[in-house]
């Protein structure tokens, strides 16, 4: 089983729970304000996970579907919806493998969710099947790390208590250009271990993919203050759209 298949459940909640509602708001709020969309704008949220902004932009009223490869986060997303008494679409798919053509006014992809495969051709099929879910001048907007960054602020070891039951150690190490982290979890005694690997792509290389899949990249940020991306930026926000 790869770490992806694995990793993305209850315990991945547990290890980034920092990232929550208000901060999924604010994301959203960067994205509608530095990409122009009408009010009736159908919207593919490409790995939603739990569904922080495939709730946010529904409550906003757009027409927004999620989908992402874990069972375990769509629950939640669907159970978090329900609450908020939306009607959210989800569904299971792996990022690959997009079922839809031409259908898409924007396609967004938040925290990091490309780069998971071990080939550059299988995370280049990701971008093909963007380009593919996307109508003619359609708009993507892909939320990646700053390998720059990454490498200049690694953090080797670190350790977290989360609650008085369940403590988590993070280790991470950089290897054939990928960032790798292993995290082991102490749950009510119980110890679980977990992986994540994910490949660092420079700008140049993700713009040379975006070429080859039809995509043009219009803007970079370096964060959702909307600062200019430079080497020393935390993220590597991509805006563009589909060519005509």
């Amino acid at each position: 089983m790869d770490w992806y298949e694995k990793w993305f459940g209850k315990e991945y909640i547990l290890v980034y729970h920092h990232r929550n509602e208000s901060e999924a708001k604010q994301q959203v709020d960067f994205l509608l304000n530095h990409i122009s969309i009408s009010k009736n704008a159908k919207i593919l949220d490409l790995c939603c996970g739990n569904g922080r902004h495939s709730i946010a932009l529904k409550k906003l009223g757009y027409d927004v579907l999620g989908v992402d490869l874990s069972s375990e986060l769509l629950d939640i997303a669907r159970s978090k919806a329900s609450e908020s008494n939306l009607d959210l679409k989800l569904y299971r798919c792996d990022m690959r493998e997009i079922p839809y053509e031409n259908e898409f006014d924007l396609v967004v992809q938040f925290f990091t969710s490309f780069g998971y495969f071990d080939t550059d051709a299988e995370n280049q099929k990701v971008l093909f099947a963007i380009s593919k879910a996307l109508k003619e001048n359609g708009q993507f907007m892909i939320d990646y790390m700053n390998p720059d960054y990454v490498m200049d602020n690694l953090v080797e070891k670190d350790e977290k208590q989360i609650s008085a039951e369940i403590s988590i150690i993070q280790e991470r190490w950089i290897e054939n250009s990928r960032i790798n982290k292993k995290i082991t979890m102490i749950k009510n005694g119980e110890t679980l271990f977990y992986n994540e690997s994910v490949r660092m792509y420079s700008l140049q290389e993700i713009k040379c993919m975006l070429n080859q899949a039809g995509l043009m990249l219009n803007k970079t940020y370096g964060n959702f203050d909307g600062s200019e991306y430079n080497k020393d930026s935390m993220r590597m926000i991509l805006i563009g759209s589909k060519n005509p």
